[in-house]
């Protein structure tokens, strides 16, 4: 283990002396590097960053002999223009929509049971009897709403009881 850390280390180390970046040590690159102030826009650069949005007049000096470096920067600056994908606009996936949309059909609206097995019940209680259940998937018809619990109807199967609303998403 401790020759693995070693040469890891080392193996950082030469990386980093060999391609590590030079950084301005004394004061006269550091003058050098510093770029030339900038001068008052024209009219004309004003007009056209007003129309163009990928107008940039800081990339804008006059030739002088900072020129190759700022022509260097220019190189490693991308401007990539703000694209829109092709398509219909995204929406959410079932599992994320908001759950008050559910669809409605004659009677209530429609959602669908996400536990794995949900008692339906006699009464909006846990106190209450079962009288069924219904599985992950199965869509039940939401007709009226109490504290938390869901009056639902299961045209199929002739179930009417409660179900605990948290245990329920909308239907897609």
């Amino acid at each position: 283990m401790g020759k693995l850390l070693i040469t890891t280390l080392a193996g950082i180390y030469a990386v980093m002396a060999i391609g590590g970046r030079d950084l301005p040590t004394d004061q006269t690159q550091m003058a050098q590097a510093a770029p030339a102030p900038q001068e008052q826009a024209a009219p004309e650069e004003v007009a056209q960053a007003a129309t163009d949005p990928l107008y940039d007049p800081t990339k804008i000096t006059a030739p002088s002999a900072n020129a190759a470096m700022v022509e260097k920067a220019a190189l490693i600056t991308r401007v990539t223009p703000v694209a829109r994908m092709p398509g219909p606009a995204l929406q959410p996936s079932p599992e994320y929509r908001s759950r008050e949309k559910a669809p409605a059909v004659k009677g209530g609206t429609l959602w669908e049971v996400t536990a794995n097995s949900l008692n339906v019940r006699s009464g909006p209680s846990t106190g209450d009897s079962a009288i069924d259940r219904v599985l992950r998937g199965e869509q039940v018809l939401v007709v009226a709403e109490r504290d938390g619990w869901a009056h639902v109807k299961i045209e199929g199967d002739g179930i009417d009881g409660w179900v605990a609303k948290r245990y329920l998403s909308p239907a897609n």
